[in-house]
């Protein structure tokens, strides 16, 4: 019989060492590829940390806004900041809130309650000392928002933080972890105007509450937000870091600045009720004229105030919404559903950005069912 065919010893042995030759060229290159993809894609995550820290402040920062003698930064300091802004409503009764939640507490949705007061993040000071009201005399619907950093137990270093963000009394939530901020830095800076430039606050100054005088010439909030990420094979830490600079577009006003004289009335009110088709559902239309400070004269007008009452009472107003100015000549309201019945009237009145308000000018009566 013929002897079964295989391979010697020595094709064996050549065989795995040009094999082996063969893996020890390709393994650093495939080990360079590897360390490179986990590189970026550690870049990738830090900067995505850091990118979502600063547009979430950055969004509802620059939205700040205050009633009359309200505060708009309540504090300012390098790991934190607590400032007013409408940003929810739950209702449509409240034009100015940037978002409407029906099954949002109301705790959350209004004005901070001095029944509610508490300790500001990152202080030993109670918040709020005394309520605030708007232009009209009615609760201010500004919540008070803060944004501060505490340190992140996952890293057990001293320089790294999770970023928490609190609604008036509310519980903290936690929004972005792995938020870094050397000893020698910090996450906010503040801003006062100098002529046309803008001068950082010395770091030495800071924290500075609602009480300092010069917190209200703070004109923007500078944001240095560093995202780090531990590589999985390189063990190394990446940081990225984005620098943001929140411009306060209502700080003057807050702060005093002259809005002008009294602001005229609007003119020429109107309304037209309206009913739906088929339907005994009906709804009343007001309209008026803009005021002269509107579009021109000061052109300091920041919204109209609706208002309905009986006739029968000419001294009793009730707020039924407020319109944002346009800078357009003329407006209108629907009233849906209104809870008055009888002869009513409607009026308007005109508040601009100091909080002075105008007369209330007033509609014929209408009748309501």
């Amino acid at each position: 019989m013929r002897a079964r065919g295989g391979m010697t010893l020595v094709e064996i042995i050549v065989a795995m060492a040009l094999t082996l030759a063969v893996f020890a060229i390709t393994l650093p290159f495939v080990r360079a590829q590897t360390r490179a993809l986990g590189s970026t894609a550690g870049r990738l995550d830090a900067d995505q940390i850091a990118r979502y820290a600063q547009r979430a402040i950055d969004r509802e920062l620059r939205l700040a806004t205050s009633d009359p003698g309200q505060p708009l930064l309540v504090y300012a300091g390098p790991l934190g900041i607590a400032f007013t802004a409408n940003l929810l409503a739950r209702d449509t009764l409240d034009p100015a809130a940037l978002d409407v939640d029906a099954s949002a507490d109301s705790a959350i949705t209004e004005g901070w309650r001095l029944a509610n007061a508490t300790t500001l993040p990152l202080t030993s000071t109670t918040f709020p000392t005394e309520a605030y009201f708007d232009a009209d005399g009615i609760a201010s619907r500004n919540e008070t928002i803060q944004y501060f950093l505490h340190p992140d137990p996952a890293w057990g270093r001293s320089d790294v933080y999770t970023l928490y963000r609190r609604v008036n009394a509310a519980d903290s939530v936690p929004l972005v972890s792995s938020i870094h901020v050397p000893a020698d830095s910090a996450f906010f800076s503040y801003f006062t105007a100098s002529g046309d430039t803008l001068v950082e606050v010395a770091a030495g100054s800071l924290p500075m509450l609602w009480t300092d005088a010069a917190l209200a010439n703070v004109r923007a909030v500078g944001l240095r937000s560093s995202g780090i990420y531990k590589g999985k094979i390189d063990t190394s830490d990446v940081i990225r870091t984005v620098r943001w600079r929140t411009v306060l577009p209502n700080a003057a006003a807050a702060a005093g600045v002259d809005c002008g004289g009294a602001p005229g009335a609007p003119s020429s009110p109107w309304h037209t009720k309206q009913t739906a088709t088929g339907s005994g559902s009906y709804h009343v239309r007001v309209g008026w004229t803009a005021s002269g400070d509107d579009s021109a004269g000061d052109s300091d007008v920041t919204h109209y105030v609706v208002w309905i009452r009986y006739n029968s009472s000419p001294v009793t107003w009730t707020r039924v919404a407020a319109v944002p100015a346009l800078r357009v000549g003329s407006y209108r309201y629907d009233h849906y559903h209104p809870s008055h019945n009888g002869q009513v009237r409607y009026g308007v009145s005109t508040v601009d950005c100091g909080g002075a308000t105008s007369a209330v000018v007033q509609t014929n009566p209408v009748t309501l069912p």
